[in-house]
């Protein structure tokens, strides 16, 4: 995934993504990521399509007893 950084005055710190993590596209810098990111489906960022639930999603994420 393409990211960087800015810093603005006063130190606020902006991160802009620059690349589509899913297929690489590149933006340009005045471009609507959202836009372009919705057009993709879930599967396209390695997760379950829509409506699909893992049959794991209740799981421990680090192991361990349920409490």
């Amino acid at each position: 995934m393409s990211l960087t950084t800015d810093t603005y005055a006063q130190g606020r710190v902006v991160n802009i993504l620059t690349g589509c993590p899913a297929c690489g596209y590149e933006f340009s810098p005045n471009e609507r990521r959202y836009k372009h990111l919705g057009e993709h489906e879930p599967e396209d960022f390695g997760l379950d399509p829509l409506g699909v639930v893992d049959d794991r999603h209740d799981e421990p994420l680090f192991g361990g007893d349920r409490t």
